[in-house]
């Protein structure tokens, strides 16, 4: 399984970590210089089209208050609604995840590892039990992206054996 960073994963990155503009520019010559491979083919070639492409994402969460209010309705009537219907909306959606995090720990200097109890991870991707095949899709997601588990202590964990109220640290 190849994880490719895409525009969007970018953008919600650039979001949440609140970068001024010329860090974001610092970011993406980054990403473009050292991490080109991991890019999806369709901007591998053309740095002009991938930074265009990302900016254009970022621009989609430029919204005003009735805006944001207007969407969070529509996230509440999709919480209600099984999301989840097609298993590779999923997996890319628990990628994309994993990808954020892994952007926020190369990229931004105070982020050193990223936690989260097991059960608030399953939460959030609308799981309410850990499957064997949840598990072993999250663990192959988390060795393509190079990211480590740890729980307290820098103790070493397997996300497949770990009680859900731990806490798990990721890390690269």
């Amino acid at each position: 399984m190849k994880c490719h960073y895409t525009p969007h994963d970018i953008a919600v990155f650039f979001l949440i970590s609140n970068f001024t503009q010329r860090d974001e520019r610092m970011v993406l010559n980054a990403i473009w210089k050292n991490e080109n491979a991991l890019l999806s083919d369709a901007y591998r070639k053309d740095e002009t089209r991938f930074r265009r492409v990302v900016y254009a994402e970022l621009s989609k969460f430029d919204s005003t208050p009735e805006e944001l209010d207007e969407l969070k309705l529509l996230m509440r009537d999709i919480e209600v609604s099984p999301l989840f219907e097609n298993e590779q909306m999923m997996q890319d959606i628990i990628a994309s995840y994993f990808k954020i995090i892994k952007l926020e720990l190369k990229y931004t200097r105070e982020v050193k590892y990223r936690k989260t109890k097991l059960r608030t991870l399953l939460r959030r991707f609308h799981y309410k039990r850990r499957s064997v095949k949840l598990a072993k899709e999250i663990k192959q997601i988390l060795r393509t992206l190079k990211l480590k588990t740890y729980l307290r202590d820098y103790v070493p964990c397997d996300i497949a054996k770990v009680s859900v109220d731990d806490v798990i640290i990721f890390r690269l």
